[in-house]
Order: C-alpha cells, then structure tokens, then sequence
C-alpha cells in the first residue's frame, strides 16, 4: 500500500497522467460504442426512421448511465481520497456501499422503466413512423440497466486500485461482444433493432462478470470482508454526493436529447433527428476522452489531496487539462474538415448530408475549449468538493442550453438548434475559470500556511 501511496505522491506527474488516462479514456470510448456502433449498423441496414427510433432512445441510456456513474465515480474518489490517507477499512466499505448503492439504483430503475415504457417513450418526443423502431429497442435495453451499472463499478475501482488496463477491458470484452453481434445479428440474421438492442445487452452482461471476476480474484485493492459490505449512511451519503455530479451531467443529457428531439422534430422531422443521431454520436469522442483524461487523474489527484499535496495535485490538474484540450483539437480538426466522411459512415442520405454538413460545422465549432471543461468539472469530485462540480454541469448543460435550444431556432431557424452548443461551452468556460482559479489560490495558501 505504502509503495503505490509514494508513487502518486512522488513519481513524475505527466507519464503517470498517461498511464492512467488513456486507459480510462479508452474505457469511457468503449463504453459509447455500444450505442455507436448500433446506431451505424441500424442506419446503414433499416434505414433513416429506425436510426430515429434509436434517437429517441437517447435519454435512456444516458437514465442508466447517470445512477452507475453516480455510484462509480462517487464511491472511487472516496476509495482514491482514503488511499491517501492509508485507510483501507474505509477503502473497502467505499466499494461495498458503491456495489450496494447501484445495485438498488439501476433495479429501481429498471421497473420503473418498464411499467411506463410508453408514456415515457412521449415525453421523449417520439415521432408515429419511429414508434414501432423506438418501443422495441427500449424494451429490450432496459434489461441491461444493472449490468451497465456493475459493469461500471467495477471498472472504476479496478483503474483506482492501480490496474487501469484491467479496468479497460472490463468495458472492452462488452464492447467487442456487441460489435461482433450487431453484424450477426442485424446483418446476418437481420433482426434489426432488437438484434441491435440484444447485442448491446449481451455485451453488458459479460463485461459485468468479467469485472465480477476480477475483484473476487484480488486485482485490486479492496479486501473481500463482510465488514465491506455493511451498508454506511453516513459514507453513501458521501459518495453520492461526490458523484452527484455525474448523476446532473447525464440526467441533463437524457433531458438535452428530448428537448433537442422535440425541436429538431418540429422543425426537421425524422431527418433532423438523425443528424442529432451522428452529432451525439461524434460528440462522445470529445466528451469521453476528456472526461477519461479526468477519471485517469483521479487517484493522482485524490491521493495528493489526502496527502495534503495541493501543489501537486494543481499540477496535475493543468498539465492533464493541456493533454485534454489537445485531444479534443484532434477530433474538432476531424468534424470541421471531413463531415461528409463522417455523415457517411451513419448512411446519410442525400436529405440528411444536405443538412448534416453545416449541423455538424456549426455544432463543434468552439468544441477544444470542453477539454477544460469537462476536466474542471471532474476535478472538484475528485477533491470531494461536489458544489463547483455541480454548479458547472447545471448551467453548462440546463440553464445556458436548454434556453438557448428553443431562442436561436426563432431567429435562425433549423441551424439555431446547432448554436446553441457552442454558446452553452463558452459560457460555462468563463465559470469553469473563474472557479478554478479561486480553487487554486485557496490551495496554494493552505499548502504555504501548512509548511510555516
């Protein structure tokens, strides 16, 4: 324990911030394929409606999504801060109160999902021609929602517990399960958007034994004790609070696509829809990295934060948001100059890639300035100071944008939905600043006034 406490504590920060965030960006990359890679093999084989369908079904996943990221990210930043600290009784009991805590959350959910699947399927603005497409691969995905959540727990505390490889493949065994069975079963058995819906499902279950697997046989840090398991008010609330957070970003989200849904439908229709398909879709290759790059800093800076380190845990913090920003310029660069390249791959038709092309310019535009972003907001979790976090995710993904989705198509029809995005990021970059540079000088005092 000592020697991995050090490590964080003393090695050189920027290849250790390699070393843990790319495997969890890649983690986090693997993990949208799921909806991707459906969503590519639907469009290129049934067509624009039940790529619409699958649109529609957006909320749903980012539903599922938001209680195991809550549980996760929540239960790893107490596991990280503890780790500092040399606790492992509360290391173990953060993990257990995480497991039991998604556990209740995603079965919940699942009912609840099930019982008003059709009056939640028209809140989500679902469109008559894509309502057979949309019901259907609802129904069968909602069986997943537990695995998606252990599967998510798992991978957190193995990539804490210093394995971030291991924590990548949790998610990859699923990830490569379900593109291997959408070409089976929507190519070849041609099932559609149930065989879309099952591949995703059947991914999930083998990613959440195989991360079973992995804390049972010891590849963390975690002690197998009953003790681990009895359940904490006190620290559930804590963890939930730390990842709460995660809980508004990916609710927001589910919020975001029906608003997006009902304004697109209403001023583009099916097509419309589905250009929001592509960019949802593109934009998870900017919000995962960056927000990868923000979980791999995680123990680094939790631990350095424990270890009252703050210098270095705000070196982490800029050297990682340099890394972040440059990732994302990579894929800004790819959107601007190939969107065409990008609307085909989706099987945009002639309708679609008219509109498609300028959605996607106009939607991205401003994107490198989320590398920051999405960092800033990771990073007052992984200090257990939720507030700034909060605050950041509820005007960036609510109160700037939602507002903005329904003003800008007034003045600038159809393209207006698009600009709504980039004037929502520039302005919660303003905020993500000004907090973080408050954070800063609140840090380097207490280090200085710590060492007189």
């Amino acid at each position: 324990m000592q020697k991995k406490t050090n490590d964080f504590s003393t090695g050189k920060l920027f290849p250790m911030i390699l070393k843990y965030s790319i495997p969890a960006a890649l983690s986090l990359l693997i993990s949208a394929i799921y909806n991707i890679v459906d969503r590519i093999f639907v469009g290129n084989f049934n067509g624009t409606s039940a790529l619409a369908g699958l649109s529609i079904c957006f909320p749903l996943s980012y539903m599922m999504m938001a209680f195991g990221l809550t549980c996760s990210a929540g239960g790893s930043s107490m596991f990280s801060l503890f780790a500092g600290k040399q606790e492992q009784k509360n290391m173990n009991r953060s993990f257990g109160n995480s497991l039991i805590l998604v556990v209740i959350f995603e079965l919940c959910l699942s009912v609840l999902l099930l019982v008003f699947a059709d009056p939640i399927l028209q809140v989500f603005g679902v469109t008559e021609t894509a309502y057979e497409y949309a019901f259907t691969y609802y129904q069968i995905v909602t069986l997943g929602c537990l695995f998606q959540g252990l599967t998510q727990v798992f991978c957190d505390f193995v990539r804490v517990s210093g394995k971030p490889v291991l924590g990548m493949c949790v998610t990859g065994i699923g990830a490569v399960t379900n593109i291997i069975l959408d070409a089976v079963f929507v190519v070849g058995l041609n099932l559609g958007v149930a065989g879309a819906a099952w591949a995703t499902v059947t991914g999930q279950i083998l990613s959440a034994l195989f991360g079973a697997f992995l804390v049972l046989r010891g590849y963390t840090k975690i002690e197998m004790k009953k003790e681990t398991f009895s359940f904490d008010f006190k620290l559930s609330k804590q963890i939930i609070s730390c990842g709460f957070a995660f809980w508004i970003a990916q609710m927001a989200m589910g919020l975001i696509s029906l608003v997006y849904n009902s304004q697109l439908g209403k001023y583009g229709g099916d097509t419309a829809i589905s250009v929001y398909a592509v960019a949802a879709s593109i934009m998870t290759f900017v919000i995962m990295p960056a927000s990868g790059i923000s979980q791999g800093i995680q123990p680094i800076i939790g631990n350095n934060f424990g270890a009252k380190k703050y210098k270095r845990v705000m070196s982490a913090l800029y050297q990682a948001s340099a890394l972040s920003v440059g990732v994302t310029c990579v894929i800004w660069l790819i959107v601007m100059f190939f969107p065409e390249v990008i609307l085909s791959a989706f099987g945009a038709s002639n309708e679609m890639m008219s509109l498609g092309v300028t959605g996607l310019r106009t939607n991205f535009c401003v994107t490198p300035i989320l590398g920051f972003v999405m960092l800033a907001t990771t990073f007052f979790q992984s200090i257990a100071k939720p507030a700034p976090s909060i605050l950041i995710t509820l005007f960036r993904q609510i109160l700037f944008l939602i507002p903005f989705i329904y003003l800008f198509p007034v003045l600038a029809g159809i393209n207006g939905i698009f600009i709504a995005q980039p004037a929502s990021d520039i302005l919660a970059l303003i905020l993500s600043v000004i907090l973080i540079l408050r954070e800063h000088r609140s840090l380097y005092q207490s280090e200085s006034s710590a060492k007189h």
